[in-house]
């Protein structure tokens, strides 16, 4: 890596070992970029393994303060009701049917933003997905299931093309039949698009509503199953239609 990227990365390290208002903080630094996919699934690994739970915040998401409570309430809460995949901090905007009482909504697709799960579902994920030919089968049935971009994305990854965790992880969700929870207003804003990463460009297709942050007590559903109206509009984001207007806005904001 050049004189400025190496710069760029002790920056990087420096703040994070400046990282205060937790019981502990700990943190590791590889001297190689080990790639998306890779580190990702190492450290993953490597929290469930000591503790059963994780949370997971990449550098470009912005949280508010009551993520964490949200997390955690909603880890504790499912734990043991293996239906439930992961639990998702950040959410597309939807619009709410009016006799809808929660505060929270299930969905089959699960989001990277700002996330957690447990080391048995997490177990459960076949990185490798070999031998490669048993799983073209399911090429129209995961679009179908969350969206038009499932299949090539991970098709992509395995003709190297990209590095996702995120597309065999929601994959093993698919091939499972499990649920992710996600809140109907989000505790996320992604500040990534500014054009400067790896996988984000200068315009999102994703819109969000944030979630009031003093807001400490979710109404949760008693049972764990869909909301089509909520499902169908979260899906609606990975259209075909709507990922042909975004290439047109990534070409204009490029």
């Amino acid at each position: 890596r050049s004189i400025a990227e190496a710069e760029k990365v002790k920056q990087v390290q420096e703040l994070v070992k400046s990282v205060g208002g937790f019981k502990t903080v700990n943190y590791q630094f590889s001297s190689v970029n080990e790639g998306l996919g890779i580190s990702i699934i190492n450290g993953v690994r490597e929290v469930l393994s000591k503790y059963g739970t994780v949370i997971v915040l990449e550098d470009d998401l912005i949280v508010q303060p009551n993520f964490l409570q949200f997390m955690n309430d909603a880890l504790n809460r499912y734990e043991n009701n293996e239906k439930v995949f992961s639990i998702c901090g950040y959410t597309n905007k939807v619009t709410i049917p009016n006799d809808y009482p929660y505060d929270v909504y299930f969905c089959p697709r699960s989001s990277s933003w700002g996330w957690g799960t447990w080391r048995n579902r997490w177990e459960t994920v076949d990185w490798n997905l070999e031998p490669w030919e048993n799983y073209r089968k399911y090429k129209k049935t995961f679009n179908n299931w969350g969206g038009s971009d499932c299949f090539g994305m991970l098709e992509n990854w395995k003709k190297g093309r990209n590095k996702s965790w995120a597309i065999r992880f929601c994959f093993a969700q698919f091939l499972q039949g499990k649920l992710s929870l996600f809140p109907t207003k989000s505790f996320i804003v992604n500040d990534g698009f500014d054009g400067k990463g790896t996988n984000c460009k200068k315009w999102s297709r994703f819109k969000y509503e944030l979630i009031d942050g003093n807001k400490r007590t979710l109404n949760y559903p008693t049972t764990v199953s869909e909301n089509p109206q909520l499902t169908k509009q979260a899906i609606a984001y990975n259209s075909i239609m709507i990922r042909i207007w975004s290439k047109i806005m990534y070409f204009i904001y490029r």
